[in-house]
């Protein structure tokens, strides 16, 4: 009997059944060709199942692939961090932004310096020449006589963040103009992240009394009052009247300022301090100083910051070229181009410079760490040196008045 499968295998292991009972040999014959049946069906279906695991396996990875790509961290990025400075700040902030790049390209992080200018608007600068963000304008009237309030110039810097928090930034490095601007830059910036995330912000160079403040980077200011004291002290071989020029009953910077002079002279009993004269421009400064001088004999000023060292400068280079003689004394704050040359001409005797470099670098130092959970210094304090005309030109002082041509 042949089967109709003849040519398998099993047909053949079947075939031969005329030794057995036939009866039996039937029946076993018929349960072979099941079994066999069933073992070429499983046959079939293997290499099916494999290529449909394979297949499977291929979609699981591909699929995993896909979510990684779309579910990409966004904290893998490199930290953008802002730099707002006043409009026209000049060296000083010239060194911060010099500092601040150097430490962002130590970190790996993206710099947006932003200049707040209320007429011209806000440009950005980014310490990576690939960052393309755009440029970012804020608009407003520009004043014939070419200068700004104070209210412009305060709303010119909240714009400013404004702006760099679209653009990106995830802290703040903030030289504020008042307290009023940076308490409105803190709620700014805490009312910003839907995700509760608060953008750190770190103080340079003031001491405004504001909760929010991630870092402050400053000088001690009381400290440089007593510096600036003592070197008026020598100057007039601890005997003479003077004036401090420029001090400010609300600027923490310039109270500070102005109790370290008077802690400094307390020590000098044959000097004393007749009067105090409030200005902030160079302008007002000078006439200030004009009329102190023209009501009172003075032997020194003390001028509490830039426009006020500027403006006294102003006056005794007047009372020089009328042959009024110059015989007083200045001793100043700040590091300002200008400034610098009246010191190298004698008209400014001493100045109290900080270093702005290292503000800018540190500043960023301390972003860098808070944003990757690290600890954070509440308040960085930098020094201070006594820069005079003897001195000015030292290689550690060429480093710190010239950061910028290192």
């Amino acid at each position: 009997m042949k089967n109709n499968k003849g040519n398998s295998t099993c047909a053949k292991r079947t075939s031969n059944v005329n030794n057995i009972d036939r009866t039996d040999g039937i029946s076993n014959w018929v349960m072979k060709i099941k079994i066999c049946n069933r073992v070429e069906v499983i046959r079939m279906r293997v290499p099916i199942l494999r290529y449909m695991g394979m297949s499977a396996a291929i979609f699981c990875l591909l699929l995993c692939m896909a979510c990684g790509m779309s579910n990409a961290d966004p904290a893998g990025s490199p930290p953008r961090i802002a730099l707002i400075t006043p409009a026209g700040t000049g060296e000083l902030a010239e060194a911060i932004r010099l500092g601040a790049e150097a430490a962002a390209k130590e970190a790996g992080a993206e710099l947006i310096t932003v200049e707040a200018f209320p007429s011209e608007g806000l440009t950005y600068a980014p310490s990576n020449p690939d960052f393309t963000a755009g440029q970012g304008k804020v608009k407003q009237e520009h004043l014939q006589n070419g200068t700004y309030p104070l209210s412009e110039r305060e709303q010119a810097q909240v714009d400013a963040v404004s702006l760099a928090l679209e653009q990106g930034a995830s802290a703040l490095l903030i030289d504020p103009l008042s307290e009023k601007t940076l308490s409105d830059i803190i709620q700014k910036v805490q009312t910003k992240d839907d995700n509760g995330v608060i953008i750190p912000v770190i103080l340079l160079n003031d001491e405004f009394p504001v909760k929010g403040i991630t870092s402050v980077i400053s000088i001690d200011n009381v400290e440089a009052g007593r510096q600036a004291g003592q070197a008026m002290a020598v100057l007039l071989g601890g005997r003479g009247r003077i004036a401090l020029l420029g001090p400010d009953p609300v600027n923490p910077v310039l109270i500070n300022r102005e109790l370290g002079v008077e802690e400094s002279l307390a020590q000098y009993p044959d000097i004393h301090v007749e009067t105090q004269s409030v200005c902030s421009t160079r302008d007002s400064c000078w006439q200030a100083a004009k009329q102190l001088l023209d009501q009172q004999q003075v032997d020194g000023l003390i001028a509490l910051q830039e426009p006020a060292s500027l403006g006294a400068a102003d006056e005794l280079n007047r009372r020089t070229s009328e042959n009024n003689g110059n015989m007083v004394k200045i001793v100043g704050f700040g590091s300002e181009q200008q400034q610098l040359e009246q010191l190298q001409e004698g008209r400014i005797q001493h100045l109290i410079v900080q270093n702005g470099f290292s503000a800018g670098y540190l500043g960023v130092n301390q972003a860098v760490a808070r944003l990757n959970n690290q600890q954070v210094q509440a308040r960085v304090t930098l020094e201070t040196k006594l820069v005079s005309t003897d001195n000015m030109f030292w290689m550690d002082n060429q480093k710190l008045l010239f950061p910028f041509v290192q």
